[in-house]
């Protein structure tokens, strides 16, 4: 599933290609037609992210929220580029660009204004991309959740918005934090490590496309392991030597999903 840093990107990528301009718009998922003619006219004034949902805003005071799930992917195309072959959810057309939904099926119409009402949005914690929160303000937020283990609640929506599978793993090797300890163990100096790797790694991935590496593409290079196998700091590595110590990297299961730290630089307690 994406993380919050696609989403802004994805976001930020519709935005530019067809906000306050004319446009044409198909709506193909039986969800969706039934605004088809109250859209008829509209522009879009903005498209935005909220953790890991769309919201794509009409100049009518209509409001698109669609949550990728799985498998939606948000994709702009040049003008009369074929499209993917894959389910086609909506498309928005401009003179320059085609901007389509592929495959998701989580939508709801809601009104500017009112989208914090919306059962998804309602539950969500501080958005880690949010430039007003700060990594003070993720270290407090963290420590109301005392008897949660760390690597849980960095995935909880409801806790903290915006992460996923790959930033928690990164984010709690950079802090040097065992993922399984429970955050009442933490002292406030571990939860503001926790919370400036948040900030950092999450800013990083939004200007890298999903590295949270520094320099990884010159690190690939000169040591011949791949883009990919040199994007992350822990994150599917299992069995990888540690980038810090060389030791193998671990893999637990925690949640229904991989959790990779170093035992050594992290250590491995709850």
């Amino acid at each position: 599933m994406p993380e919050g840093p696609e989403i802004f990107l994805a976001s930020r990528a519709a935005h530019a290609a067809v906000a306050n301009q004319p446009i044409t718009l198909e709506l193909l998922h039986p969800a969706l037609k039934q605004k088809a003619r109250a859209l008829r006219g509209a522009s879009i004034a903005r498209v935005h992210a909220r953790s890991k949902a769309m919201l794509t805003e009409f100049s009518s005071g209509v409001v698109l929220y669609s949550h990728n799930q799985l498998y939606g992917e948000w994709v702009v195309h040049k003008a009369g580029e074929a499209l993917l072959k894959r389910q086609v959810r909506l498309v928005v057309r401009t003179a320059q660009h085609q901007v389509v939904l592929y495959s998701a099926t989580d939508f709801a119409w809601l009104q500017v204004g009112q989208e914090h009402a919306h059962p998804y949005i309602a539950k969500l914690g501080p958005e880690v991309l949010d430039a007003a929160v700060n990594a003070d303000h993720i270290a407090k937020r963290l420590a109301q959740f005392p008897r949660r283990v760390i690597a849980d609640a960095l995935l909880d929506q409801h806790v903290l918005a915006g992460l996923g599978n790959y930033l928690r793993a990164d984010i709690l090797f950079v802090a040097r934090i065992a993922p399984l300890r429970k955050i009442g163990s933490l002292s406030a100096a571990d939860l503001l490590r926790v919370g400036k790797a948040c900030k950092r790694l999450t800013q990083r991935s939004v200007e890298r496309a999903g590295v949270t590496r520094p320099w990884a593409q010159y690190i690939a290079t000169r040591s011949g392991l791949g883009y990919e196998a040199s994007r992350f700091y822990a994150f599917d590595r299992e069995g990888a030597p540690c980038w810090d110590c060389a030791a193998p990297i671990a893999r637990v299961t925690q949640g229904g999903r991989g959790l990779f730290f170093c035992p050594r630089c992290q250590g491995s307690s709850a």
